[in-house]
């Protein structure tokens, strides 16, 4: 059985608080039939005591409220002060069911098919069953020979209030209670239609996802067969029929472009908008105007580039390093902070290495870090390794190695 929350028990205490105050003042200053005037302070708290116990057990708390109420009734206590415990646990019985909440979601009903009326099954059959017979038999004790009010004034009308009380305290219940399950269901509803939505948008993603390398497969798996035999048949000319090279070599030209031509119609749909054309890949190149934009922000930067030329791909990738570096120093420098871009070439290694003196993030930066691994990836395309993290003398350091091999300028 699930435990009730501190929200529940409070909401409890309040219902038994209540149910004190109403026997309390209902009964102070008035003349109980034969019971010693104190009995109200111990009855009451009985009473409240049993409230306490209306989620856990509904059914069992409404007949034990029910037997103390009609114990009250017929010995002289005032009627609609002495129901108050049982209009608390009739309630209870239609909101938790009669054998109270039993799992996760405790007092909601079962979710039901929208737009269908609520029907009261077998459980909440006993629960009107008991809520009835708790009616009557406090009607009952309110006409009985012990009660307060005689029938000269108006015993009938005061059993009827209070049966009629009890009737409406559960219909309020279930009221509740169906309400709760409709909720329940929307919001159930609500989850799946918006995990079903996720799941088609997912699904969609990987079928162009496959679509674009399927015809990207067709296109360049076609056009390179084609321009490999051609190369191969332009060697083999070159000796012995050198005149039916630059034909062949036409041929690859021709294949070449219309491969690369045909390649950007399929990747056109990645374009952030329709008809914008693509923008050439940052380099080298692109490091002043990227040093110049960190400036403006307030960070002084010293650019030193020993390679004038490197293949696209490898420059591409130093720039990306280079400019989620400075980004990084703009997020944690947290003081006036300079930093300094060095990139050299040491053999077939290109080394790019980011340096601040600011005071870096506060803790050690995480090896799963979007930035970090965005940075470690590039590196690793073409054989290198990258390192990050804080300096002896302060600041951070960023210092990633590249192979140049592999790709032409």
């Amino acid at each position: 059985m699930r435990q009730p929350g501190w929200r529940s028990r409070a909401v409890d205490a309040l219902f038994a608080v209540a149910c004190l105050a109403v026997v309390v003042c209902g009964t102070t200053n008035r003349l109980v039939s034969w019971l010693p005037g104190f009995s109200v302070w111990l009855l009451a708290p009985a009473q409240a005591a049993l409230v306490l116990a209306r989620r856990r057990a509904p059914l069992a708390v409404l007949a034990a409220t029910t037997a103390l109420s009609v114990f009250m009734i017929a010995t002289g206590f005032p009627g609609l002060a002495a129901v108050a415990a049982p209009l608390a646990a009739a309630y209870a019985v239609a909101v938790y069911g009669p054998a109270g909440p039993t799992k996760p979601g405790a007092g909601r009903l079962p979710p039901a098919p929208l737009a269908r009326p609520a029907v009261i099954d077998g459980a909440d059959g006993r629960g009107v069953l008991a809520s009835l017979a708790a009616a009557a038999a406090l009607m009952a004790a309110n006409l009985s020979p012990g009660a307060r009010i005689r029938p000269s004034d108006g015993a009938l009308w005061a059993a009827l209030s209070i049966g009629l009380c009890v009737v409406l305290a559960w219909v309020c219940g279930y009221a509740v209670r169906t309400r709760r399950a409709y909720v329940v269901q929307l919001e159930e509803r609500a989850r799946r239609l918006e995990r079903e939505e996720g799941e088609r948008a997912e699904r969609a993603v990987a079928d162009e996802r496959l679509r674009i390398a399927r015809e990207l497969h067709d296109v360049i798996g076609h056009s390179i067969s084609l321009i490999t035999v051609q190369a191969e048949a332009a060697g083999r000319c070159a000796r012995t029929r050198p005149e039916a090279v630059p034909d062949y070599l036409a041929t690859i030209s021709a294949t070449s472009r219309e491969a690369l031509a045909e390649m950007r119609r399929v990747l056109a749909v990645l374009r952030p908008e329709d008809g914008e054309p693509l923008e050439p890949r940052p380099g080298l190149a692109s490091l002043p105007e990227l040093i110049a934009k960190v400036e403006s922000a307030g960070v002084p930067v010293r650019l030193d580039v020993e390679p004038s030329t490197l293949p696209a791909g490898v420059g591409l990738a130093a720039y990306r390093i280079v400019q989620e570096a400075l980004t990084n120093t703009l997020k944690y420098a947290g003081r006036p902070a300079t930093a300094s871009v060095t990139i050299a070439r040491a053999g077939p290694m290109l080394h790019v290495c980011v340096v601040d003196d600011g005071l870096g993030p506060q803790s050690e930066p995480s090896a799963a870090a979007h930035g970090l691994v965005g940075m470690r990836e590039r590196a690793a395309m073409y054989d290198g390794t990258l390192r990050a993290g804080r300096r002896r003398g302060g600041g951070f350091e960023v210092h990633a190695t590249l192979r140049m091999t592999g790709e032409a300028p």
